[in-house]
């Protein structure tokens, strides 16, 4: 009896569990892109199976001139973004993934379309929080500042 009890727990179990799939994060990354870029985006992730997701972004910066106490605030811009997220490798406790997607926004005034691409890393804490590098590559259309490249670190939260 106690076999087929266990048995019955042992299949309930694998075939109930979920490997990350469906998850939901909130995220916040913050860095520097070339050419004098402070840049920070909050976004809303949500992962498929076999580590895959989508994120849905808001992206803020700005683009500073030498000297910096006199232009720092005017050459700030605003964008969203929308990202398919492939994972190439799964480690033990992160992934790598390229991330894709369109990219609308405004420089101040203009408004630009852009494409992004890049990978990121994530290293996933046992809490569920996951540690997140990040390098993007963006080619914005209309406007003047057409390539936003760089490195942001940030951190993903869970929704429980």
């Amino acid at each position: 009896m106690n076999r087929i009890i266990l048995t019955i727990a042992l299949m309930l179990f694998v075939f109930t569990a979920k490997a990350g799939e469906g998850d939901d994060y909130i995220t916040v990354n913050a860095g520097y892109l070339y050419n004098n870029t402070l840049n920070a985006t909050a976004g809303f992730e949500h992962e498929f199976s076999y580590g895959h997701a989508v994120e849905g972004l808001i992206d803020i910066g700005n683009h500073w001139q030498h000297p910096t106490c006199h232009a720092f605030w005017r050459g700030y811009y605003w964008s969203g973004a929308a990202l398919y997220k492939y994972r190439l490798k799964r480690f033990k406790n992160g992934t790598l993934r390229l991330r894709v997607g369109p990219e609308i926004g405004a420089v101040r005034t203009k408004f630009f379309l852009g494409a992004e691409v890049g990978f990121e890393y994530n290293y996933i804490f046992p809490s569920g929080i996951q540690f997140s590098i990040a390098q993007k590559n963006c080619f914005c259309f209309f406007n003047g500042d057409h390539f936003k490249n760089g490195l942001l670190i940030g951190l993903k939260f869970p929704i429980r």
